[in-house]
């Protein structure tokens, strides 16, 4: 049966059991009704992690409930089908169904909340007027794809904290328009979400790892992964001592080994992962929330779905060039709660360095982004992950063949030291053994990302210096770390560099970085170096972002 729904009746925020949507959730609101009034029946909204997209998307239903049709929300994982229900019939003040396998269906209920896999395979008789599609950055499979289709005379509602593709295909086939919420940085400014300060690490020399048998990539993997469980426990106990954690492992193992050396020195820890039996994760959870368990890691289980407000530090181990997953992982930390001054975020890869701070401004868009033509996007040979490779990788080459530059760059999924042709889009491993160096030493230091009124003459000397001479870009960077005081240059001095020259405000990163690795090389000694970052000191470089 067709549902028939008019959207021009008035929107109000109050809803049932006493939640009333905040001014942003009820501005995103407005936006999307607005793009519905003008035709575009499939939006995608985007909310950042712990902004109340489940509150705002239920204010929504319940506007469509309210004038008697169906509502269809999907999501793809359990967790997430179960955890919405109970808070959506608060909202809504309607009995929800579930179209999940191993629950009893209740078709009678005007709001039905679906596993997408069990959906797709599920005749139901449902007919909805409204489709929402949680973490919709999932909504590119066929599954979601034949319900959409099934259903053309419905309006659809995809929420994201996160509205983006790793393969540069983008959402055009499935959304009309894209309509964003509040940033990040405003909401920690309005107090809904915790300020933090982040450590993150500089590799300064990349150890080597010579190959081992045929399963070369998994043994490289694991041992990279084990040499850095020794940093871990370390690295918590001088910046989120007796704080709780959630970890973020590479893998199973290596999730078992977190925990296992923590435990080792004393600190409750508990391993999970999507293998642990429901009743031993809600248990855990629960022990966690009390204060019983001090750290929890796991390894691809706390991605999404998880909203406990009391996690005091996120500590993440695992390399992604996933904007998604980056995000996804520091936001279980911002949820604010009683006597939470900050949050500690504390990066044992190069995440930070690729994906910036989570309160960087990101330029959401439903188009593709291609890679074509990129010079920096390479595939791993070893484990086919690709990646842009490090400036200071490309900076000099470790020997020419033929005349062609050979660079070595790290693998920042699996860590396999590798060898680049200039030119070539894949790197592979290097031919003869490398030495392998079993121990890494690590070098802390604290550094906030404000920008120093005091270096503002010595950039605007080489840049009017680099104009009047005409010399490339780059020299810019070179006369201020060789010549001058960039090596002491902190994120927010390279931001002012980088927006006078015209650079995306990224580059910043990546010149701090190359800073540090300059300075330590001339001190001759590969260490890697952890610095720290914090959202209240971001606030002075927002005008650069």
């Amino acid at each position: 049966m067709t549902q028939s729904i008019d959207i021009q009746q008035h929107f109000s925020p109050e809803l049932c059991d006493g939640f009333v949507l905040r001014d942003y959730q009820h501005d995103l609101v407005e936006k999307i009704f607005s793009e519905w009034k003008k035709g575009h029946r499939r939006v995608m909204a985007q909310l950042p992690t712990a902004g109340g997209k489940t509150v705002t998307f239920a204010a929504i239903a319940k506007y469509f409930t309210d004038q008697n049709v169906n509502v269809l929300i999907m999501a793809h994982r359990k967790e997430l089908v179960v955890q919405a229900g109970d808070k959506i019939q608060r909202i809504t003040g309607e009995g929800v169904g579930y179209i999940k396998a191993g629950i009893p269906p209740e078709p009678h209920h005007r709001i039905q909340i679906a596993s997408v896999q069990t959906l797709a395979r599920r005749k139901t008789g449902f007919t909805p007027a409204l489709i929402i599609i949680d973490e919709s950055h999932h909504a590119i499979t066929k599954s979601y794809t034949k319900v959409m289709e099934a259903f053309p005379n419905a309006y659809i509602l995809g929420v994201s904290a996160t509205p983006h593709r790793n393969d540069g295909q983008g959402f055009t086939d499935h959304f009309d328009v894209l309509v964003e919420g509040i940033s990040v940085s405003e909401l920690i400014q309005k107090g809904h979400l915790s300020s933090f300060k982040m450590f993150g690490a500089v590799p300064i020399d990349t150890t080597r790892i010579s190959q081992a048998g045929g399963d070369y990539n998994q043994q490289q993997l694991q041992m990279q992964a084990m040499r850095m469980v020794q940093q871990v426990y370390p690295t918590w106990s001088k910046y989120a001592k007796d704080k709780k954690t959630i970890v973020f492992a590479v893998g199973v193992l290596h999730s078992q080994a977190i925990a296992d050396e923590f435990n080792k020195n004393g600190v409750v820890a508990k391993h999970l992962d999507g293998e642990s039996p429901e009743k031993e994760r809600e248990e855990a959870l629960e022990a966690f929330e009390r204060g019983e368990i001090t750290v929890l890691t796991n390894c691809g289980l706390f991605l999404e779905g998880l909203d406990i407000c009391s996690i005091e530090a996120v500590q993440v181990c695992r390399p992604t060039c996933s904007l998604v997953l980056d995000k996804q992982m520091w936001g279980r930390g911002l949820r604010p709660f009683p006597g939470k001054e900050y949050v500690v975020l504390i990066d044992h890869t190069e995440n930070w360095s690729r994906h910036g701070l989570p309160d960087e401004k990101v330029e959401w868009s439903l188009s593709p982004k291609s890679l074509k033509g990129d010079d920096h996007a390479i595939k791993c040979k070893s484990c086919e992950h690709c990646f842009r490779a490090l400036p200071h990788e490309l900076s000099r080459p470790v020997r020419v063949d033929d005349g062609v530059p050979i660079y070595e760059v790290t693998c920042p999924n699996c860590k396999s030291v590798l060898e680049l042709k200039s030119g070539s889009k894949v790197a592979e491993e290097p031919t003869g053994l490398l030495p392998e160096e079993d121990e890494m030493e690590i070098q802390i230091k604290e550094l906030t990302a404000k920008s120093n009124p005091e270096f503002l003459p010595l950039i605007n000397k080489a840049i009017a210096t680099q104009r009047k001479k005409g010399y490339e870009k780059y020299w810019v960077w070179h006369e201020l770390v060789k010549r001058s005081k960039g090596a002491e240059f902190g994120i927010g001095d390279w931001k002012i560099v980088a927006q006078k020259l015209g650079y995306k405000p990224g580059w910043s990163n990546y010149a701090w970085r190359d800073a540090q690795v300059w300075a330590e090389d001339q001190k001759k000694s590969p260490l890697t170096t952890m610095t720290v970052l914090d959202s209240s000191s971001t606030k002075n470089i927002s005008s650069f972002s």
